[in-house]
Formats: C-alpha cells, sequence, structure tokens
C-alpha cells in the first residue's frame, strides 16, 4: 500500500462550531492550490461500480484504510462520521439501533424491521440482532441517506448501510495480515486473514478471523465480574470462481457468536416521597420496590444489579454472488441464507431488587434472491432492472418475570393511582410471551438513467412490492415466579380488558371514570386476573398483504467537471408489523398490526471537487413528509406497537475533505434537523387508573433526532522518514440536546433525553513505508463524557425510568503485521 493510500480521515458534525470550523477550513485549502489531490471514492450504492461524486445521491463511503485510521471497531465508530446519523445500543454491539435524518426505530422488539437497511455483500439482514456480526475485514461501509425504494431488496425509509467485505483477488502473490491488540478492562483482540489463489487464474479464496473480548465496563457492586461485557468471535470464507471469461462467482460463508454478560440499564428512581414524611434515606425518590438509586452512591458506569445474565446472539450468513458479463450488459444473481438468534437475561430494573427482569430469546432464518440486469450501453438510455423474492420465518419468546417481591406500600401514598394494582402485583408472577410470524416480500424493480447530454442528466426509478406479513402463533401466558403455570391471556381471556387485572374503583379517577360509565360497574364482579385457564394454543392466525408502488425521479446537471448539482423526489415505505409487547387480549388485525409507514421525500444538493482535486465539498437540503411512523409505546406492563399519524423532517448536511499539504489532510461534517410530530396521540401515562385518557403530542420533536451534529478529523503525519512515518489521527463529534420519547417533555417524560455532548478521540501510528507492520495507540471519549445512548420511561408500571449508558473512556494498542 502506497503512502498516498494512508491519508484518509472522519467527519461530521455541530452548528455552534460548524460555521468558524468549515470558515477556517476553506481558508486554509485557499492557499493550498498545489496541494496533491484527494483520491476517488468508489462506492456501488446503484448497484455499479461508480465514483461517489459522479452519483446524484446523498451517500458516504468509508474505505478499509479510513476505518483502520478511525480505529473502527462496531456501528457507533460508522455513526460518528456520517451527518445525521445516530446509532443506540440498548443491547450492546450485537444489536445496534440506527437512525438517520430523524428516521428511526424505537421498538427494541426482535420481531420488529428496522427503516434502517443493513445489508452485506447485498444480502439483507432483517433480525435487527444480526447487524453487529459482520463489522470484520471490511473492505468498505457506504452509508445512504433517504428512503432507499428502488433498487434495493427492502424498502426502507430512512436508508441503507451497505457493508462490503473483502474479495479475494487474482494475479497477486499469496498475502495475509494479523492484528493483535490490548486495552483497557482487560480488551484483547485478535484479527487475521489469508489469501490466495487456490487455482492460479481460476479459483482464489480468503479466510479472515476475529475475536475480541473484554471483562465490560460497568462495575456491578459485590460481584467478582463486571457487566457489559464483549466475547466475540466471527470467522468468513470468500471463494472467488472464474468460471469463464463471461461467468464468475463469489461465495462467502460467516458465522459469529458472541457470549458475554449484558449491559445493565441505570435505574433512576421517579416515585416522588418528598411531602409523605416517609423518604427515609431515599433522597425523596423511589421506584416501586422502594430502591432509590441516587443514595447508594454509584459512580455512572456502576451498578447493583442482581441478575445481569448472558448475551448470546449466532449467525450463519451464505451469500452467493453470480454474474454473467456480455460486452453492453449484465446479468447478477445475489442469493442469501441467514440462521440467526439470541439470547439475552436482562435485569431491566437495573436494581439488586426483582421488579423486572427479562428473557428474550428469539429465532430467525431468512433467505433471499435478487436476480438483474444491468446495462452499459454506448448511448443516452441505460437501465437496471430485476426481481426480488425474500422470505423469514420468526420466532420468539420472552419471559417477563415482574414484581419477584412485594411493593413497597408508601408508592400508594405517592401515587394513589397504583392502589387498586398492589393485591396483583404482590403474585403477579412472569409473563410468558411466545410468537411467531411469517414474512415474505416480492418486487420488481427498475431504475432508468437518461442522458440527455454529456452534462444532464435523468434518473427515474420504480419498484413494485408485495410484502405478506403473517402471524402464524401467538401466546401469552401467566406463570408462578417458580414456572409453574397460572392460566392464558391469549387465548382464553374472555373479559374483554386489556389489561392484567381488573381492579376495585379505589381511586379518585376511578370513581370518577365509573360515574361517567355506570356499565363499568358490571366489571366489579369479575375483579381480579383476567386471563383464563393455561394452554399453549396458538390465538387466531392473523395476515395482511401489502402491495406498494414506490419510486424515485431525480435530475442532475454538471455545470464543469468539477460541479454538479441534483434534485430528486422519491417515496419509500416500510413494511407493516404485528405488535411484538405483550398486551392481554386477542386482538383483530386493526390493534394487533402496526401499519406500513410512508416517507415522501424531496431532496437538492451539490458535489464539488476544488483546487485541482485537494477539496471536494458535499451538501444537501431535504424535506420529508412522514406518514404512519411506526414506534413503541409502553404503557405500565403492556407494550404497543403505534402508528404516529404524520410528521415532517426538513434538514441541511455537508461534508468537507481538504488535502491542505503533502502531510495533513481535513475532513467535517455537519447536519441540522428540524422535525415535528404533526398527527400524535397516544396513552397519558401519568393516569394509569384512566387506561382512555390519552394526549395531543402534536408540535414535539421526534425521537434520536438532534437539531444539530457536527464532527472533526485531522490526519498529520508528523515524522516522515526513509523506514516509514508516524501520523496522528485526532477527532471529535458533537450531538445536539435529543429526545429519546415522543412525550419530550410532557406527562413525566422530562428526563427521557440527552444534553448536547462532545466525544474526542484520539490515535498515533507509525506505519512501515512498505507496509509491512504498524503499530498504534488509541483513546477513544479522552474526556470519559458521561451520556446516554437509550432511554425509556418506565414510571407507570415500575416507578423509575432506564437508561443505557454510553462507553466511558477506553484505550489500547494494535499492531498490524502483513505478510
Amino acid at each position: 500500500m502506497s503512502r498516498d493510500q494512508k491519508k484518509r480521515l472522519a467527519h461530521r458534525g455541530s452548528a455552534v462550531a460548524m460555521r468558524s470550523a468549515v470558515t477556517a477550513a476553506l481558508a486554509v485549502s485557499l492557499t493550498a492550490h498545489s496541494a496533491p489531490a484527494l483520491e476517488e471514492v468508489l462506492v456501488t450504492a446503484q448497484k455499479r461500480s461508480q465514483s461517489a461524486q459522479d452519483i446524484p445521491v446523498a451517500v458516504t463511503g468509508l474505505g478499509g484504510d479510513q476505518l483502520d485510521k478511525l480505529g473502527f471497531e462496531n456501528a457507533n465508530d460508522v455513526s460518528a462520521q456520517v451527518p445525521n446519523m445516530q446509532v443506540s445500543g440498548p443491547y450492546g454491539d450485537v444489536q445496534p439501533i440506527f437512525s438517520i435524518r430523524g428516521v428511526s426505530m424505537s421498538d427494541y422488539s426482535s420481531n420488529q424491521a428496522s427503516p434502517i437497511g443493513v445489508y452485506v455483500d447485498e444480502a439483507y439482514l432483517g433480525p435487527v440482532y444480526s447487524h453487529g456480526a459482520n463489522f470484520f475485514d471490511v473492505e468498505r461501509l457506504e452509508v445512504l441517506r433517504g428512503p432507499q425504494g428502488t433498487l434495493y431488496g427492502k424498502n426502507t425509509t430512512g436508508g441503507a448501510i451497505n457493508i462490503i467485505t473483502r474479495t479475494p483477488g487474482f494475479d497477486e502473490p499469496a498475502s495475509g495480515f494479523l492484528k493483535l491488540g490490548a486495552g483497557s478492562y482487560n480488551a484483547t483482540t485478535v484479527e487475521a486473514a489469508a489469501e490466495s489463489e487456490l487455482i492460479p487464474g481460476v479459483l482464489a479464496g480468503r479466510l479472515a478471523g476475529s475475536i475480541k473480548k473484554n471483562d465490560g465496563y460497568v462495575n456491578v457492586r459485590g460481584k467478582d465480574e463486571n457487566a457489559a461485557q464483549t466475547d466475540f468471535k466471527g470467522a468468513r470464507l470468500a471463494l472467488n470462481w472464474r468460471i469463464s471469461d463471461a461467468w464468475d462467482a463469489v461465495l462467502k460463508y460467516t458465522t459469529s457468536n458472541n457470549d458475554a454478560i449484558s449491559t445493565p440499564p441505570r435505574n433512576e428512581p421517579r416515585t416522588d416521597l418528598r411531602g409523605t414524611g416517609l423518604e427515609g434515606d431515599s433522597n425523596g425518590f423511589i421506584d416501586y420496590t422502594g430502591y432509590s438509586r441516587p443514595s447508594r452512591g454509584l459512580d455512572f458506569h456502576e451498578s447493583e444489579v442482581n441478575n445481569a445474565g448472558a448475551l448470546v446472539t449466532n449467525t450463519d450468513l451464505a451469500v452467493l454472488t453470480v454474474n454473467y458479463n456480455a460486452e453492453n450488459y449484465s446479468l447478477t444473481s445475489v442469493s442469501s441464507y441467514l440462521d440467526a438468534d439470541y439470547y439475552q437475561k436482562a435485569d431491566t430494573d437495573g436494581s439488586p431488587n426483582g421488579l423486572l427482569e427479562i428473557t428474550w430469546a428469539s429465532d430467525s432464518i431468512s433467505y433471499s434472491q435478487d436476480l438483474r440486469f444491468t446495462s452499459n450501453f454506448d448511448g443516452m438510455f441505460n437501465i437496471i432492472a430485476g426481481v426480488f423474492y425474500g422470505q423469514e420465518d420468526l420466532y420468539m419468546n420472552n419471559i417477563y418475570d415482574i414484581f419477584n417481591q412485594i411493593p413497597d406500600l408508601r408508592v400508594g401514598l405517592a401515587k394513589p393511582d397504583t392502589i387498586p394494582i398492589f393485591p396483583y402485583l404482590i403474585d403477579f408472577g412472569k409473563l410468558d410471551q411466545r410468537l411467531a410470524t411469517e414474512k415474505s416480500s416480492a418486487a420488481v424493480y427498475s431504475q432508468m438513467r437518461f442522458d440527455f447530454s454529456a452534462n444532464f442528466g435523468m434518473d427515474v426509478g420504480l419498484r413494485y412490492t408485495q410484502d405478506k406479513n403473517t402471524l402464524s402463533y401467538l401466546n401469552i401466558s401467566r406463570l408462578a415466579n417458580d414456572g409453574t403455570p397460572r392460566g392464558s391471556y391469549v387465548p382464553g381471556n374472555t373479559t374483554g380488558v386489556d389489561n392484567a387485572w381488573i381492579t376495585l374503583p379505589l381511586t379518585v379517577s376511578d370513581i370518577q371514570s365509573l360515574l361517567q360509565n355506570p356499565l363499568e360497574l358490571l366489571q366489579i364482579t369479575q375483579t381480579g386476573y383476567t386471563h383464563g385457564p393455561y394452554t399453549l394454543d396458538s390465538a387466531p392466525e392473523l395476515d395482511t398483504t401489502e402491495k406498494e408502488w414506490t419510486g424515485k425521479v431525480g435530475l442532475d446537471y454538471r455545470l464543469s467537471d468539477e460541479l454538479m448539482v441534483y434534485a430528486s423526489a422519491s417515496r419509500g415505505y416500510r413494511s407493516g408489523s404485528f405488535n411484538g409487547g405483550a398486551y392481554y387480549i386477542e386482538r383483530p388485525l386493526e390493534t394487533a398490526y402496526a401499519s406500513p409507514e410512508y416517507i415522501d421525500a424531496f431532496e437538492v444538493g451539490f458535489k464539488a471537487d476544488l483546487f485541482d482535486n485537494s477539496m471536494r465539498l458535499n451538501a444537501a437540503a431535504f424535506h420529508y413528509d412522514y406518514t404512519n411512523q411506526q414506534f413503541i409505546n409502553v404503557v405500565g406492563i403492556s407494550n404497543f406497537l403505534e402508528n404516529a399519524g404524520g410528521s415532517t423532517i426538513q434538514g441541511l448536511e455537508a461534508e468537507l475533505w481538504a488535502r491542505v499539504t503533502e502531510r495533513l489532510t481535513l475532513q467535517l461534517g455537519a447536519g441540522y434537523l428540524d422535525t415535528e410530530y404533526t398527527e400524535l396521540t397516544l396513552a397519558n401515562t401519568e393516569t394509569i387508573a384512566n387506561q382512555d385518557d390519552t394526549v395531543d403530542l402534536s408540535g414535539n420533536e421526534l425521537i434520536s433526532a438532534p437539531k444539530f451534529n457536527f464532527s472533526i478529523s485531522a490526519d498529520y503525519d508528523v515524522l516522515v522518514t526513509q523506514h516509514g512515518y508516524l501520523s496522528v489521527n485526532v477527532n471529535a463529534n458533537f450531538q445536539d440536546d435529543q429526545w429519546y420519547s415522543a412525550y419530550n417533555d410532557d406527562y413525566g417524560y422530562g428526563e427521557i433525553r440527552q444534553d448536547a455532548y462532545w466525544l474526542y478521540n484520539g490515535r498515533i501510528s507509525w506505519y512501515a513505508n512498505d507496509d509491512s507492520y504498524s503499530i498504534s495507540v488509541w483513546g477513544k471519549n479522552l474526556a470519559d463524557e458521561e451520556y446516554d445512548s437509550y432511554a425509556i420511561n418506565l414510571q407507570a408500571g415500575f416507578g423509575f425510568d432506564q437508561y443505557l449508558a454510553g462507553e466511558p473512556r477506553s484505550y489500547g494498542a494494535e499492531l498490524m503485521v502483513r505478510f
């Protein structure tokens, strides 16, 4: 690898600092007319190998060398380099939840598909717990922003993340690398790969593997081992076969496993005892079992959980790509098979008490087939057209262990609405939720390119999709804490009440509701648990078929060889989904199923190569009309997958790369979002005794949509010798205030947020000139910023807010040897 190939960087983020930072970069670059040129970034975002500067699409491409410079390890490292992109990890690196331009997924149920499509070597990964399993031996990452409703295997409303892994080549000697690392929290990493021609000119193979392990960064008081661990093992075999001059095939098989202690949440109690005279040593606040974390003197990354258990994921992914290359067209077949499973024992209450502990388990098997035609005609017209079919069968079995101890009676004085539920919490036991879904997606798609002149072109994309979703099995039953069957809610509940129990009218709001609805007197004779006889039978099967047209129209004009402007209008949709949360009566399709969500997106932008290609500046402005956004809403001990009626998103983003000198390269990124729910009505979780009380949240901001984000990265070769060079990378990322709930600061949700913060990272590396080895020392979150990447309000059912903290400061060293 040449020294020029070693020059890379990172991106994005704020706005407070954006104007001055961009101005400074431009001023520096104006004096750099003779600076060396930036390298061309090739991407396959539109199913062709193209320069990122030649396609009228908002895409960020990160090559393997650049990823090494940034110390890339997981999805969070990617999001810090992409404008208007967020990643939260409520269950660790193996299950990242992506948000792009304010389009996000708040549902933590394993049967829900992300609005951000994740693809590995063009294979779509449906289960979110499979998304973190392929971040090793990566050749390139591409992040597309905006709805993908034309070329990609799965319609998505937010964007797409393409992970392209390394493919063995021909006509080169055998090669490979070994990377060894050690770091804080007893972290150790081993990553290696080797490739060679097995049959010269005909068959090449590559074998890669990754092992990552650490002791975890959450100290569990009174326990011998920490939580929030990593114990990942992955391997990939890639075979490249030149069948003939026209035919070739690539087979990749990846297997991975993670088996570690999960990340416990932080419990912040919200049941206010002040004024009751019973505060004790609670600092005034407790959860429903009386636990008060603030009074325990715990550090930010310290916990007293009693049941943080294993987090286990296994994935097996096989992708076969076959190409036929003719003189002016090609045929491509991409076949994939994915088997992924997930198991986690989560101490959801984040306390030493038995308030809420959940065992999550899921198993998914899916396969897909994409067959497409790609033209390479000489005239003004070219086309990509194809057919796609995908199938996923998923089984989920979650156990909710609720109130495995007596609730604190002081809660009744602080919140009188809780008094009627106390008798049922004393011996509620567990919910055993079992669900099986079958999803299939069939599509016909095309994208046509019209080059009306050398400078003016148009893209027209059209896709017809038929998605079929079937809820083939659903059973929600009640067990004792020791696992003894008590009864079944679904099927079997004949009360017509979608709650775990029917209570006596003991509170003021209960009595008011009773006076307004005298027929509720009939329910008083049915007080108690609402379930029927225990059974493992299923509720009636539900199914639905969606038929949708999506597409895109885009225009682009090249004002010069260095500057292109473009505008586009597109429509994307995400298929509907069955509610993966807990509820208590059989539901018809109308309430058991969340409708598809849609985005109508409008975008204008430009891409510019300046000063003899020593600077690159890309920018875009966009407006989204968002309809039926899907998200999870927690009410008491029930979960509801719901649709927001409408919302709008508009924003700006810019990326700048500048090769200032032979030794210095700068990269900046900035994003701005203005989001608003235009139509949203949800339950008022502060009045839990009145289940019909709803609130209007129109005007609130969308979740995981900070108004500003900003990043800056600099690479500087501080020492250059005949043997090698010493290079420093420093980068920083800013995220503005953001909400983690659609309620924003209303109705007790004011703390479900994250204030603005900066993260600072650095890396010092020595590279041998012959590329035979490199040695690096790195640090992440150098300022040890304390921040939360996820939060949820559990006050109504359990009396606390739950937070997942971001990772603290970490550091380490790496040795890379190439052979």
